[in-house]
């Protein structure tokens, strides 16, 4: 009865301590999937906030190049009026030809500029290309940098997660550790008393049993409840 009871005890107290660990796990899990939770939430914000800082650079880009474009031919018109000016001017002053001469002269200078016009506006659409591209190259570089630090950043949550729970069973690990060994000489105790229990109840009915057959009151005290037949009764 005794062993039962302290069986008992010892089977609640045990699953007392796997239940508290469970419980442990199980509160750090919903912690750090909360803690997840609100890292991706942010993570989103931080990314649509990327994009929108990329979009406003490429936006101030394409209108810094709509104003260059629109520009360029103005100052164009203004080169070409001057540079034309100063040709038929030299042309005037150092120039021997004939007038149907110089007329062929101009319009080749003409054609010349309306070349050199055109390779202007080329170089400028090349040169619009090639910062339309770096500057492309610079907002995924962003994006990729950004997502690198979100993914470090979700790393070492899962690392830290992982860490904490490895702690949480070393501690119950430990914890199970020093409640057997406590109870190891609880449950040699609980021998020693059953035992000695025992002990105490064969010398009782040890000595009760000698004390019956020295005691010759013992048989009529049996008598009482199991009747000893008399030896006339036989013959009647």
């Amino acid at each position: 009865m005794m062993r039962a009871k302290e069986a008992a005890i010892w089977e609640v107290e045990e699953r007392h301590l796997q239940e508290k660990h469970q419980l442990l796990k199980q509160q750090l899990k919903d912690q750090y999937f909360m803690q997840r939770h609100q890292l991706l939430k942010r993570h989103e914000k931080e990314m649509e906030q990327m994009q929108r800082y990329n979009q406003r650079l490429i936006e101030e880009l394409k209108n810094g190049q709509t104003q260059e474009r629109g520009r360029l031919p103005k100052i164009q018109r203004g080169d070409a009026k001057t540079r034309m000016a100063m040709f038929k001017k030299s042309l005037r002053i150092g120039s021997s030809s004939s007038p149907e001469q110089d007329r062929e002269k101009i319009k080749q200078f003409a054609s010349q500029e309306e070349k050199r016009q055109k390779n202007e506006r080329l170089q400028q659409h090349h040169k619009h290309e090639n910062q339309m591209r770096d500057l492309q190259l610079q907002c995924d570089g962003n994006i990729r940098e950004l997502q690198q630090l979100q993914n470090e950043k979700c790393h070492l949550l899962i690392e830290h997660e992982t860490h904490k729970l490895k702690e949480v069973d070393e501690e119950h690990s430990q914890e199970l550790k020093e409640w057997r060994d406590k109870l190891r000489p609880r449950k040699k105790a609980l021998e020693e008393e059953f035992a000695r229990k025992l002990q105490e109840q064969e010398v009782f009915f040890r000595m009760s049993g000698e004390s019956e057959c020295l005691n010759p009151s013992a048989q009529s005290r049996i008598s009482k409840f199991y009747p000893v037949p008399s030896l006339h009764s036989t013959g009647s």
